[in-house]
């Protein structure tokens, strides 16, 4: 007769299998419950980003006039695209102009943030100064500079005349350096304000308990800067290169009120010139073939800065 302990090895595996299922289900039920949980944002999703690039790219492939009968043509508006010069001068220009822009905006916004992250008196007024642009829009500095630009009358040449630097009758809008440059200087002191802020964010979560253990260790102020806070904060100034890239390539205000793409289309940009073919043109297939060919400009652009950017980890 076998002893009543004789059966108790054969109920572990029952009881470790069922203690499985019971795991096994409810990791089920809570993966079910968070697609659940993302359908709206998926829903979201599909009806603002996916549906509407489907639909451009649809209304890319046709002869499609503002007024007028629509017609299918394939591949033929971006055939014609390639072959104006003046689309492609455009490219040039406005990869010229990220080129000019960004890396002040960088590092302006770096020592602004740098400047600006203690607690010393008068920081907070110093930050609001520095933000306050950004506040008052792009758009109002644009007709702002365009003013102070007019020959003769406008603040620029006023200041530069009584510097004994020029007649004081520059004419900024005649030359397309001269305009490169003046639009260039807006958009630094517009666009530094945001990016300090990025950066500021990053460097206020690193602990201060980092930088005491390097002064400790006898590490300069320089060392602390590069070694410390530039590594920690990879992510933000990688946000603040990807937005001031995407900001700069569809500049459009800052041209429109202060050149209006002049002399000529030497300071057109492409989003100028896609409005142009849309609204003057009346060709909006054609408008949107263009607007798809940025598109991906902007999406092959942004990708290489968030992999020359990612942190040692994602290596």
């Amino acid at each position: 007769m076998s002893s009543p302990t004789a059966a108790l090895p054969s109920e572990g595996p029952a009881i470790r299998s069922t203690g499985g299922r019971h795991t096994s289900a409810l990791a089920r039920r809570r993966a079910r419950t968070g697609f659940l949980l993302t359908i709206p944002a998926l829903i979201l999703v599909i009806g603002v980003v996916v549906v509407p690039i489907g639909f451009a790219i649809w209304i890319s492939l046709n002869n499609w006039p503002l007024f007028g009968d629509i017609n299918f043509n394939g591949v033929a508006n971006y055939v014609h695209i390639f072959s104006d010069p003046v689309f492609l001068q455009t490219i040039g220009f406005t990869l010229l102009y990220t080129v000019v822009v960004t890396p002040p905006i960088l590092v302006f916004g770096y020592l602004l943030a740098a400047f600006v992250r203690g607690n010393r008196p008068g920081t907070r007024i110093f930050r609001t100064l520095f933000f306050l642009p950004t506040v008052v829009g792009l758009t109002t500095l644009s007709f702002l500079f365009y003013v102070e630009l007019r020959p003769g009358g406008g603040l620029v040449d006023i200041v530069l005349g009584a510097l004994h630097l020029s007649d004081g009758q520059t004419i900024w809008q005649t030359n397309w350096v001269l305009s490169l440059f003046a639009v260039s200087a807006l958009v630094v002191w517009f666009a530094v304000g945001t990016t300090m802020m990025l950066l500021l964010g990053g460097m206020q979560s690193i602990s201060a308990e980092i930088y005491e253990a390097a002064l400790i260790d006898g590490a300069s102020a320089w060392q602390r800067e590069t070694r410390i806070t530039l590594p920690l904060i990879r992510r933000n100034i990688a946000m603040a290169l990807v937005l001031s890239v995407i900001g700069s390539f569809l500049a459009f205000q800052q041209f429109l009120i202060i050149t209006n793409g002049g002399p000529g289309t030497q300071t057109t940009t492409i989003v100028m010139w896609v409005f142009h073919k849309a609204f003057v043109d009346q060709q909006i297939g054609t408008a949107t073939a263009m607007g798809v060919v940025v598109m991906v400009v902007i999406a092959l652009l942004t990708s290489i800065q968030l992999f020359l950017l990612r942190d040692r980890e994602e290596q």
